[in-house]
């Protein structure tokens, strides 16, 4: 008795096993950049929207992509990073893809800022 006990409980455990790592293979084939993914980005222009509050703040990424988002406080600077987590929404061009939140990890000095940007478009 206490032997089919353990086979029960070690084939329950191996198909628990299997079953998580077939689950973890599924959803690293949705794609290279999964449903959400993070994004390091340089802030290069931030515009104050007529006389309002709000302000268009554009930044770039690695790749080169531009990108932009809307800022009610008016704190990014040129210069700053923001990283983003976007959404791909399951399309296939990285252009489509959305902003869902924004992050501000610090800034960078020019020097730091130049070499960055010079690396983006190479």
């Amino acid at each position: 008795m206490k032997t089919t006990k353990i086979i029960t409980i070690a084939t329950i455990i191996t198909i628990a096993i299997i079953a998580l790592f077939g689950v973890a293979t599924a959803s690293a084939e949705v794609g290279d950049r999964g449903e959400f993914y993070p994004k390091m980005s340089i802030v290069t222009g931030v515009e104050q929207i007529g006389d309002t509050n709000l302000f268009t703040v554009t930044v770039i990424d690695k790749d080169g992509h531009e990108w932009s988002f809307f800022d009610d406080e008016g704190e990014w600077q040129i210069g700053d990073i923001a990283n983003l987590l976007m959404w791909n929404m399951s399309n296939e061009r990285e252009e489509e893809d959305e902003i869902v939140e924004v992050y501000y990890e610090g800034t960078m000095d020019e020097e730091a800022m130049g070499a960055w940007l010079m690396g983006a478009w190479q």
